[in-house]
C-alpha cells in the first residue's frame, strides 16, 4: 500500500466538488480531489468558478437579510413538505 492518493476521474471530482470546497471530505479523499484539480484544467476552471460563486453568495447573504415574510414563507413551505414525506 502506498501513501499516494489514488487517481480519480472528472466525474467523481464533480460529484464531490461541493464537499471538497466545504471541507467535508476525508483527508485522503480531499487529497485525491486536489491532485486531480491540479492536473485537470477543465475541472480546475469549474472549481474556480464555483469557489467564486460561493464567496459571492456568502458575501451577499452577510450584507443583506431576507425579508421576514420570505423567511416565514420558506419555513412554512419546508415544514409543509416534511409533513408530506
Amino acid at each position: 500500500m502506498t501513501d499516494q492518493p489514488q487517481a480519480i476521474g472528472c466525474q467523481e471530482v464533480l460529484e464531490r466538488l461541493y464537499e471538497y470546497l466545504d471541507g467535508e471530505l476525508t483527508r485522503e479523499r480531499a487529497a485525491e480531489v486536489k491532485t486531480h484539480l491540479e492536473d485537470c484544467p477543465p475541472c480546475t476552471a469549474l472549481s474556480s468558478f464555483e469557489t467564486t460563486f460561493i464567496r459571492f453568495l456568502e458575501a451577499r447573504t452577510r450584507t443583506q437579510n431576507a425579508p421576514d415574510d420570505l423567511k416565514k414563507r420558506i419555513l412554512r413551505e419546508t415544514l409543509f413538505q416534511q409533513d408530506d414525506s
